[in-house]
């Protein structure tokens, strides 16, 4: 629940995923029978989780088979109403991360995916987002899901961890130098 109350959305994040794990375990079982004998018998499972939760699951008869079907039960997960998109209960809304959210911050601005210069507009309804401490700093690249784009409501930003920081591939910063300097 949104400490605003009811009345406020809680908005879907760019890119967002339906679900943030996916697993394919095989299934040991002891089959017994009084007719063919007893023996070890295997299966798969596939599962779709969300936030640590599995949300979706089939069985198959084995890993191979579970790959196959993958898609498949990715798609009829859906077709169920099973997929997530936005922000539930009082849980982070970074994709992955399964922590207590801390810090609301209100959107800004709505912005277009394909032209984020050219159409952006400002909110009059009140879309939030929800972060631990650990996900609450956004950064500056994206439109949407900016810094620059939230205002805080509640909660304190937190501070980076070392071990989620990387680097780009490129270094950082591209210095492009004018022919004949």
């Amino acid at each position: 629940m949104s400490p605003l109350g009811s009345s406020v959305n809680r908005a879907l994040r760019p890119d967002a995923q339906a679900f943030d794990e996916v697993r394919i375990l095989t299934v040991p079982r002891y089959k017994t029978s009084g007719m063919s004998g007893d023996e070890w018998r295997i299966s798969a499972s596939i599962q779709f989780l969300h936030k640590g939760r599995i949300v979706h699951e089939a069985s198959v008869r084995n890993v191979e088979t579970a790959c196959g079907f993958l898609m498949a039960e990715y798609y009829h997960a859906l077709d169920e109403g099973k997929g997530y998109f936005a922000g539930e209960e009082d849980l982070c809304d970074q994709e992955g991360c399964r922590e207590k959210a801390t810090v609301t911050y209100r959107i800004k601005k709505e912005f277009s995916r394909d032209n984020p210069h050219e159409w952006n507009r400002e909110l009059n309804e009140v879309r939030i987002r929800m972060f631990c401490a650990r996900h609450s700093r956004r950064g500056d690249c994206a439109f949407d899901d900016a810094d620059e784009n939230y205002e805080i409501l509640s909660g304190k930003i937190g501070d980076l961890e070392p071990k989620d920081v990387s680097p780009s591939v490129f270094g950082g910063v591209i210095k492009i130098a004018k022919e004949g300097t």
